[in-house]
């Protein structure tokens, strides 16, 4: 990086150009559009009204000034005590929904006192091992008044969560949010090779997809799209046709079960990232919308409006923070949303400015809230629906966009399962992911405060670093072990029982079993252990353990 000029003669700068005239998915653009540039396009059929099919403008006639997308900032850290703290403080700032994810052992369907849990218990985010850390995390927090997202891809754990709405007297029919759940993501962003075989991750987001349509109809199941998709290097368009394919699978998988098109795919949303290009970010959101609502109707039949309404969380792309010089961060996360809400987003999460460090700290969270406060209460771009629209340029990269994303779309459909598991996905994003780095280190992109711009380092602006506490750990440690020792074993056992009996019959869905036995306090690591037993495999991912029944 030294070899970089960080800087050009003060004569030069005055007559500056940019270098880099294409998107950041590489599509060069030419210096101004003009009709000839959508010619064949119509008005009806491409773009139409928001609220109308193709939804290109948007889902809802009057957006956002018919609802605010949610302000929905990620928070978890140390144990569910210390998360409960920190969602109180985001709901006492303005936050209108939550948004959790936990730790890495509970995202690889272990509990915090396996082997392989050390070191990592509470480090990411709050370790859930049963429904006793959902109460913990939840008390005082009112469940049928919130919306919650679970960024997590374990159907054990949504359980925990309305299992303990249920005992704290909550109607499942009132509980709003959504959960992650997609599971063929955890070989693209999460996991390779994944720790949760294909078939029980298949069986368990099938499952809450059709239990969720009988018994808690405004949770929305099931979120395709890992937002580290983008983060690993996917460009806009393999982003947005990735997530379709495998939303197609999971869809596909529900209707062999005898599911209703317009009863699945209406409760389906998606998790994205918003990177900086402002233009192209907002014109993939609208591409999006057409491409899923064509989707719907013409390749599944869906009759349902609401079916065919790509419905999206989106959260601004961390890996377009840099270290070097954090306070700039800001400014590129007020980008990043503003593309984001141009492009008629449903719900955001502003990053925080020391997404690239750490932990978000209470101060450095408090500014993102604020990030999405400003730009909906002063800017004016919650006044009018797809404000961009229209504009030769957006139509442009919304053309194109839908064509790229189609094209991949029909590449990957058939066999989206077999490419994630393998990595040929991955090998897709690794690719970009190099050739941007290798832009950077050239200096063909700049990013201001890495390859121009920088100061010394003894200049840099110490930012607060969030500490994780060992001592939240500890208790939350000495929570479950408590709890192992006090709740009734032989009716743990027996649920468990009852659980694999459940699995082994294939077309069953597993939740009102999987309840019972979260209402026993068996653990996340039993409950898995017994699908992964019930299908053919070890009870421990690793090896490490035995079952203990």
């Amino acid at each position: 990086m030294d070899t970089v000029k960080t800087d050009i003669p003060i004569e030069e700068r005055y007559f500056e150009k940019p270098k880099r005239l294409r998107t950041a998915s590489g599509y060069p653009l030419k210096e101004i559009y003009e009709p000839e540039d959508i010619e064949g396009m119509d008005y009806k059929r491409d773009i139409g009204r928001a609220g109308e099919y193709p939804f290109t403008r948007g889902i809802f006639p009057d957006m956002y000034r018919g609802r605010m997308w949610s302000l929905r900032e990620i928070c978890g850290y140390d144990s569910p005590r210390e998360t409960n703290k920190r969602i109180k403080f985001l709901l006492s700032e303005g936050e209108s929904a939550l948004n959790v994810i936990p730790d890495l052992p509970t995202q690889n369907g272990i509990d915090s006192d396996h082997p392989r849990a050390r070191g990592g218990v509470g480090v990411q985010g709050p370790p859930w091992c049963s429904m006793q850390d959902m109460e913990i995390m939840m008390e005082g927090v009112p469940f049928e008044k919130v919306s919650m997202t679970m960024s997590v891809y374990l159907m054990p754990v949504f359980v925990f969560y309305v299992a303990a709405a249920e005992k704290a007297g909550a109607s499942l029919k009132n509980l709003r949010g959504t959960l992650l759940n997609d599971t063929l993501s955890f070989p693209l962003v999460r996991f390779n090779p994944p720790v949760v075989p294909q078939d029980v991750a298949t069986r368990m987001t099938t499952d809450t997809i059709l239990f969720c349509d009988q018994f808690v109809p405004k949770f929305y199941p099931l979120s395709v799209g890992s937002e580290g998709l983008r983060e690993s290097g996917a460009n806009a368009a393999q982003e947005i046709a990735f997530d379709f394919c495998l939303a197609r699978y999971y869809i596909t998988k529900a209707l062999e079960r005898g599911a209703d098109i317009d009863k699945v795919a209406r409760r389906i949303t998606f998790t994205h990232r918003c990177g900086i290009d402002i233009f192209e970010e907002a014109a993939k959101f609208r591409a999006a919308r057409r491409v899923w609502a064509r989707m719907m109707r013409e390749e599944f039949g869906a009759k349902d409006p609401r079916t065919m309404t790509y419905k999206v969380h989106v959260v601004t792309k961390g890996s377009d923070l840099t270290a070097q010089q954090p306070e700039n961060n800001v400014i590129r996360i007020a980008y990043q949303a503003l593309a984001a809400v141009l492009g008629g987003v449903q719900s955001l999460h502003t990053t925080s400015l020391d997404e690239p460090i750490c932990l978000p700290t209470e101060d450095s969270q408090r500014i993102a809230v604020r990030t999405q406060q400003i730009l909906a209460y002063e800017t004016g771009v919650v006044n009018v629906a797809d404000p961009l629209g229209g504009s030769y340029y957006v139509e442009y990269l919304t053309n194109k966009l839908d064509e790229e994303i189609t094209k991949i779309i029909d590449e990957l459909k058939d066999d989206i399962a077999k490419y994630a598991w393998e990595g040929r996905l991955l090998e897709m994003m690794y690719k970009n992911a190099v050739e941007e780095q290798k832009e950077i280190e050239s200096g063909e992109k700049i990013v201001v405060g890495v390859n121009r711009f920088r100061v010394p380092e003894e200049a840099e602006r110490e930012i607060k670093v969030h500490e994780p506490s060992q001592d939240a750990v500890n208790e939350h440690l000495n929570n479950l072990k408590r709890l192992r020792e006090t709740r009734d074993t032989e009716a743990v056992r027996a649920r468990l029982e009852e659980l694999r009996k459940a699995v082994e019959v294939r077309d069953k869905n597993t939740i009102p079993y999987v309840m019972e036995a979260a209402k026993a306090y068996a653990t996340l690591g039993e409950i898995m252990g017994v699908f992964r037993m019930a299908y053919g495999h070890p009870y421990d991912a690793f090896g490490d353990l035995e079952y203990p029944f």
